[in-house]
């Protein structure tokens, strides 16, 4: 998709907002030093051209008065050799050019042609006099040779304060920048690792920019938020986890979690050595008929609970369903320790229970299998189940499966 519009970069922006204000003040203080120097300037020129008038009229007022050019000639060539003057006319009373003089002619395009256009446009006019009587008069163009110095020591004045002002702006701007964008920086790279790895925990980095630290300290509240929902939300997937996996009235784990466990072994190959017991209470719908479901239920509640506390800490003990439980037990290969644990748990189950005042009695039969001698989980869960039904038709209600090893053999 065509893109709409051609995004900017933070350095440009502020690239372009420090030269715009750049030109701005420099174009200010130019314009403000150049009038006073212009005035300045245009006040000296005035007033050392009127000194200069009145000193030359001084020295040719008796020449002009005896008629001596010759004298007069010398005197405007003295003048226009040592002062800064560009022309000088001497007139008679009748109009008539007693003397005349001027400098050598300069480029028209030279710094000092402009500056006495600027200046020396005007020239001084003084009338010669002698004893209240007027006997000519003098006509004086200045030049700003003097000047000249002066107005290329401004130029470069301000092209040098150019340079620096421009220098200065951009070390203005890469360290606002630099400065800037390590605040920035911090906070997108904290962004970036709380969305890569998930962590809701980590925090923004706090910043000594007070526009960027509420940032971060807004960030960082939609953070706790999302912090606590993900708490929450994982709560309740671990709490429906766990729904899904053990049976509502013993909290054991299910027959879905107990296949999964059991096929799970035989996958990792890393149990070999395990026993699998089946264990089926006989005759239990006689105790919910009898006693109430209610009953039965305290006494399923009760015998798991004594099972749990005879069995080793590895074991599984999961509730099939109904009054059918079974066990996983790695590790064991053992047959006197399975008839013992065997024997544990049958006396959980032919134990006394007391239900409001009711004595109710149980029985159980159990079935085992071993994992070394079946091929499959399977196999396995089909000798248990076989050996179980097998049990109850032994005086002690327990029977371990050999069915599989005969087979084999």
């Amino acid at each position: 998709m065509k893109q709409l519009y051609n995004p900017i970069t933070l350095h440009q922006l502020f690239t372009r907002s420090q030269l715009t204000i750049f030109i701005l003040t420099f174009g200010i203080c130019s314009a403000i030093l150049l009038a006073i120097s212009t005035y300045t300037m245009n006040a000296y020129a005035k007033n050392s051209l009127s000194i200069l008038s009145n000193a030359i009229n001084e020295r040719v007022q008796p020449a002009v008065v005896f008629q001596d050019q010759s004298t007069m000639g010398q005197i405007l060539q003295e003048y226009t050799q040592q002062y800064p003057i560009r022309s000088i006319d001497i007139f008679s009373t009748q109009k008539k050019i007693l003397a005349h003089t001027e400098q050598q002619p300069i480029s028209a395009w030279s710094s000092q042609n402009l500056l006495d256009l600027l200046f020396y446009r005007d020239p001084i006019t003084l009338p010669i006099r002698h004893n209240n009587n007027t006997y000519g008069q003098l006509l004086v163009y200045g030049n700003s040779a003097d000047l000249v110095s002066f107005f290329h020591k401004i130029l470069l004045g301000l092209f040098l304060g150019f340079l620096i002002l421009l220098a200065a702006v951009f070390w203005s701007v890469s360290s606002v920048y630099q400065y800037l964008m390590h605040s920035i920086r911090d906070i997108v790279e904290s962004s970036q690792t709380i969305s890569l790895k998930k962590n809701y925990t980590m925090r923004v980095s706090n910043s000594d920019i007070q526009e960027l630290q509420a940032l971060s300290t807004a960030f960082n509240g939609l953070l706790c938020e999302i912090e606590q929902s993900n708490q929450s939300l994982m709560s309740e997937n671990n709490k429906l986890l766990h729904q899904s996996r053990h049976d509502p009235l013993t909290q054991l784990p299910n027959r879905h979690f107990f296949y999964e466990t059991l096929f799970q072994y035989y996958e990792d190959n890393s149990v070999r050595n395990a026993a699998v017991l089946f264990i089926d209470l006989n005759d239990f719908k006689q105790v919910n008929d009898q006693f109430s479901h209610l009953a039965g239920d305290a006494v399923l509640r009760a015998s798991s609970y004594c099972v749990r506390k005879v069995l080793p800490e590895n074991a599984f003990f999961s509730r099939l369903g109904g009054d059918e439980f079974a066990v996983i037990i790695p590790d064991i290969i053992d047959s006197d320790e399975i008839q013992q644990l065997c024997q544990k748990i049958h006396a959980c189950y032919t134990a006394t229970y007391m239900f409001e005042q009711q004595h109710i009695f149980l029985d159980a039969s159990i079935g085992v299998a071993l994992t070394q001698l079946s091929k499959s989980p399977e196999d396995l869960i089909s000798d248990a189940d076989q050996a179980m039904y097998d049990a109850k038709n032994f005086a002690e209600k327990w029977h371990i499966s050999l069915q599989s090893k005969s087979k084999q053999a």
